[in-house]
Formats: structure tokens, sequence, C-alpha cells
């Protein structure tokens, strides 16, 4: 089995349980909560899961609450995303600080801009 095959399905299977988990967290912090019927938790859960920040804290709740999880376990199951952006942008700021660090090395060496290698004449109408 090629390995990238075997990577994209190891990625998908892990996001699907990951987004089960995520669900079945916040259903039962409903529960939990609420103390409403478990047809009406999955609604809530289903519609939660799409706002970026009531979504996460309900399964925080849920798992810590009703799961017994530590609250590290809970966030990190929940706000992962959230710490990969923030790895990632701060990755891309240091990149781009470094790049325009090495590009200032350079500036003032040699031409700078590209000069025409031709003079325009005057077309004299006689």
């Amino acid at each position: 089995m090629n390995w990238r095959f075997f990577m994209i399905l190891l990625f998908l299977f892990s996001y699907v349980v990951v987004g089960i988990m995520q669900i079945l967290a916040s259903i039962d912090g409903i529960l939990y909560f609420f103390g409403l019927h478990w047809i009406f938790a999955l609604l809530a859960a289903v519609v939660l899961v799409f706002i970026p920040v009531i979504g996460p804290i309900a399964g925080v709740y849920g798992a810590v609450a009703a799961w017994g999880w530590s609250i590290w376990s809970a966030l990190l199951l929940f706000f992962w995303p959230y710490v990969l952006y923030l790895l990632l942008v701060a990755l891309g700021f240091s990149a781009s600080f470094w790049t325009a660090k090495e590009l200032r090395k350079y500036i003032g060496k040699g031409p700078t801009i590209i000069d025409a290698e031709y003079v325009v004449k005057k077309n004299k109408i006689k």
C-alpha cells in the first residue's frame, strides 16, 4: 500500500473519530447541564458545533463534567485546531521576519532596478 494513501486514510479516520467524540461530549454536556431529552440535546449540539467558541466550550464541559476527563485533556481535544493555527501563524510570522532580515542585507548591493539599454530618439517630421 502506498504510504501517502495510508496517511490520508489515517488522517480521515482520526478526524472523523475526533469529530464524533466532540459531538458526543457536546451532547453529554448539554444533557448534564440542562437536563434535556437526548434528541433535543443532539439538535442543540449539532447547532453548537458550527459556532466557533460556544461549541467547544460545551464539549469541554461535557467531557469534564459527564465523562470525568481532566480539563487539559478536554481542552486538547476541542481546541487543538486553534493551537495549530496559532503555531502556523507564529511560524509564518517568524519566517517572514527572517526573510525580510535576510533581504535587508542585499539592499543597496548591485542594481536595484533594471535600466533600459536604449535611448528613445525624437522623430523629426519634415
